[in-house]
C-alpha cells in the first residue's frame, strides 16, 4: 500500500510562455490524504482480480 497526499497548485502567469517563470503556491489539504492499495493480500482477491483483467481483454 502507498500513502498520497494531493497538492493543488496555483500558477500566477500572465502568458503561457513565462509559465516555467511564473509566482505559484503549494496548498495542501491534510483531509485529501489518502491510501491506495497496490497488491490484494487476499488469494481470491487476487484470482477475482486476475479473471476480471482477463475478461476485459476479450
Amino acid at each position: 500500500m502507498h500513502k498520497y497526499q494531493p497538492r493543488l497548485h496555483v500558477v500566477r502567469c500572465a502568458e503561457l510562455i513565462n509559465l516555467p517563470y511564473s509566482t505559484f503556491r503549494t496548498f495542501v489539504f491534510k483531509e485529501t490524504e489518502f491510501i491506495a492499495v497496490t497488491a490484494y493480500q487476499n488469494e481470491k482477491v487476487n484470482m477475482l482480480d486476475k479473471a476480471s483483467k482477463l475478461m476485459n481483454l476479450k
